[in-house]
């Protein structure tokens, strides 16, 4: 997937080491060019610290910006929460969700942990939907669906002014794409779709299609396999329904939920 920004957490030390040969004499004019020296330069420190302390520092660094972003992530879920009565069991569902298929699929580590933020913000444009459509008991009408269908670039225009959610954009703004074209907001369709997108589709018609809702109850096994596969190809990518099917075959228990239908 193509990255959205530059990596500002590239080790320090790369960036800031001193040139080589920085603070030592010149053995060639001090010593009339033998390149002789009988002395051994010491680390290269650089206001003050040496090599190993910068890395500690370093590492520090990015564990304090990996819980920002974090802490910032979860701030910006509860706002949605607090709107939403079903959204805070559903964030964490879908982040789970998620993360099982993405481990499946072999995704890097550092891909995974842009699906997971992504996964706990790719609701966050609800909180602009009025309250009255986002708690509505029923099924919603054309034009209430419209403007639910505006979250993914509401989102988008929230969190782009945090430079650090940048890689998550693209998954947030197409998790509601359809694999054969007709989703929305962009129309993209296949593999135009970025793969993170693909996976969030799916694990987020898992947790809608299990859960209970005033209007229905949570799906059985058997129904939400049935669902996968017609909407294979169509709504959903054929590799990632696959994995899903998959686990749903040899783990079933991790998905029944009550008031199941058949």
């Amino acid at each position: 997937m193509q990255r959205y920004r530059k990596d500002f957490t590239k080790p320090t030390a790369e960036r800031l080491a001193a040139p080589a040969g920085h603070g030592k004499s010149d053995a060639r004019h001090s010593r009339g060019g033998s390149g002789a020296s009988s002395s051994v330069a010491p680390p290269a420190r650089i206001d003050g610290m040496c090599p190993s302390c910068l890395e500690h520092a370093r590492a520090h660094t990015e564990g304090r910006l990996r819980l920002m972003y974090w802490q910032s992530a979860r701030a910006l879920a509860a706002a949605v929460e607090a709107k939403d009565r079903y959204a805070r069991a559903h964030t964490a569902t879908v982040s789970n969700y998620a993360i099982e298929l993405g481990a499946r699929m072999k995704l890097p580590r550092a891909r995974l942990t842009t699906l997971r933020l992504a996964s706990f913000l790719h609701d966050i444009g609800k909180i602009g939907v009025p309250d009255a459509i986002l708690q509505k008991p029923g099924p919603l009408t054309a034009a209430e669906f419209d403007v639910i269908k505006r979250h993914p670039r509401w989102a988008t225009d929230i969190l782009q002014h945090a430079t650090f959610f940048a890689d998550e954009l693209p998954i947030i703004l197409h998790h509601h794409e359809w694999y054969d074209g007709s989703g929305y907001p962009a129309g993209l369709a296949g593999e135009s779709i970025p793969l993170e997108a693909r996976i969030l589709a799916v694990a987020d018609a898992l947790d809608a299609m299990f859960s209970y809702r005033s209007y229905k109850a949570g799906y059985s096994v058997r129904h939400v396999r049935r669902e996968l596969t017609q909407c294979s190809d169509r709504q959903f990518d054929p590799e990632v329904v696959s994995v899903a099917i998959e686990w749903l075959d040899t783990d079933p228990e991790r998905f029944i939920q009550g008031n199941s239908t058949q």
